[in-house]
């Protein structure tokens, strides 16, 4: 009789702590943040290539690349574009990013690679 006693309030227990895990408020408010960061960063990326334009990001000198892009980076934004593989020497990736995103555009007379990273304060 103890043993059955001991087993269904084992099985009570646990059901319990998978409700208190299932009930936590503090996952979805983690999860809303990560969205709303990673949505601020792919947004930031898109004004990046919008106030550029991509006949610039085309044609222009590696070195006008690489300075757009560290004029658009900022203390919570890090931008870094590789042209051809060859990455701006300038920018280094944060260790621990809040968000990160990477678009590659293969663009007729090269192709390019645009990191973000949103930087955790």
């Amino acid at each position: 009789m103890q043993f059955i006693d001991i087993a269904v309030a084992s099985g009570y227990a646990a059901l319990c702590l998978s409700l208190i895990v299932l009930m936590n408020p503090v996952a979805p408010r983690e999860a809303a943040v990560e969205a709303r960061a990673q949505s601020s960063l792919n947004s930031a990326m898109s004004s990046y290539i919008e106030r550029v334009g991509l006949p610039f990001l085309a044609t222009a000198p590696d070195a006008a690349v690489c300075s757009s892009a560290a004029q658009a980076s900022n203390a919570t934004f890090a931008l870094d574009v590789s042209l051809q593989g060859e990455g701006c020497a300038s920018v280094v990736a944060p260790s621990d990013p809040l968000a990160s995103s990477s678009l590659t555009l293969d663009l007729p007379s090269r192709s390019v690679v645009i990191e973000a990273w949103l930087v955790r304060q």
